[in-house]
């Protein structure tokens, strides 16, 4: 059944004057109404009383974006780190070594002694 047949249309297009008039926030109208907000705006747009419905979107043109060369300089040697443990002991152990890695062997050594 069409909407305009029903009245359907014709109710929506009034309750969309009336929240204008009313100065209200949509929100703020919907809630006094008892009326859904989701329902508002899909009835607005379909009736096409949108602020923007008359309004066409320009899209914006989209720039290429260029690819820089990305160079890290490493040094050639890293040095190993080097922990003294208690009892005079050292731990020599790879720089590269995460320091979450670093952290559980240190507990695990110190735990054993």
């Amino acid at each position: 059944m069409n909407a305009s047949v029903n009245g359907t249309a014709d109710v929506w297009r009034e309750r969309i004057v009336a929240q204008q008039a009313s100065g209200q926030s949509i929100r703020a109208w919907c809630r006094a109404q008892d009326c859904h907000e989701h329902g508002f705006y899909w009835w607005r747009a379909r009736l096409g009383l949108s602020p923007t419905s008359g309004v066409k979107r320009q899209r914006r043109r989209c720039t290429p974006v260029g690819f820089a060369e990305v160079v890290v300089d490493r040094p050639a040697t890293v040095e190993p780190m080097s922990l003294r443990l208690a009892g005079g002991r050292e731990l020599i152990l790879p720089a590269s070594m995460p320091i979450e890695h670093v952290a559980r062997l240190v507990h695990a050594i110190e735990g054993m002694a």
